[in-house]
């Protein structure tokens, strides 16, 4: 093994889950087509969209759920993955192992900007790098952006469907109480619209791994000069546009090929 080789590579966890579970290795599969989020109603709408069935070998349970069905008669995947950067690469670095190419990041995350309200959807154009994740896979100045093919597809059905939305670049951090005023300052200045946890890792290991990815958020709190503003799912306009969001992006999946 040559110092830049890895110890434990995607495929031998895949390999530990055909022993644990008494299942041949060809059949640990998902779909290539994959809707990610971390967020509990934004998973169940898009399983009752897709009809969504639980996959027997899945070693996380519902813990990290994970159900496959189909969206105009296109087979796709949906999982709620931990929230955070480290949590949601390991586990996608599992699925892309399994056969998951082109994924769809739909988050949460908090407006950075004056005139963005809860509830807005953004459509991500680049993840800046404030955490560590990425740093494993891209070297640090490298930029973390989004599949150019899968965002101007969302855009396309969001504006044919007349849905307001925005289109820019959200902050990713791990350090989700060390968003500090300066930060905040600095980026709302730069122009970035949103702040979460996952994304610039979600597209740094698309990118090591040649697989898309995309990301659209709605957003769920404000951050200001005086303070946060909490809303997230008791938020009608949050519940809302989950509903129309998850269903425009499953639209996207079924029609990229």
């Amino acid at each position: 093994m040559k110092g830049h080789e890895t110890v434990i590579a995607p495929s031998d966890f895949i390999k530990y889950v055909s022993k644990t579970k008494k299942c041949a290795v060809d059949k640990i599969s998902v779909p290539s087509r994959l809707l990610v989020t971390y967020h509990t109603p934004m998973y169940e709408r898009a399983r009752r969209l897709i009809g969504g069935k639980s996959v027997d070998w899945w070693p996380y349970g519902e813990r990290q759920p994970f159900c496959v069905g189909s969206f105009n008669n296109e087979e796709i995947g949906a999982i709620r993955l931990f929230v955070g950067g480290p949590a949601a690469a390991m586990t996608l670095e599992e699925v892309i192992a399994c056969g998951a190419k082109t994924i769809f990041e739909v988050g949460l995350s908090g407006g950075l900007q004056p005139f963005l309200q809860a509830g807005n959807i953004v459509v991500i154009t680049e993840a800046v790098r404030d955490e560590g994740t990425s740093q494993h896979y891209l070297p640090p100045k490298e930029k973390t952006v989004s599949s150019e093919r899968l965002r101007n597809k969302l855009i396309h059905h969001l504006n044919e469907e007349k849905v307001k939305h925005f289109v820019g670049s959200v902050w990713s951090t791990d350090g989700v109480y060390r968003e500090t005023l300066s930060k905040f300052r600095r980026f709302r200045k730069a122009g970035v619209l949103c702040v979460d946890m996952e994304t610039s890792a979600v597209f740094a290991v698309a990118k090591y791994r040649n697989v898309e990815a995309a990301s659209t958020q709605i957003i769920s709190d404000i951050l200001t000069e005086s303070g946060w503003q909490p809303h997230f799912f008791r938020n009608q306009s949050v519940r809302e546009n989950t509903e129309i969001l998850v269903k425009v992006v499953l639209k996207v999946l079924s029609n990229v090929f």
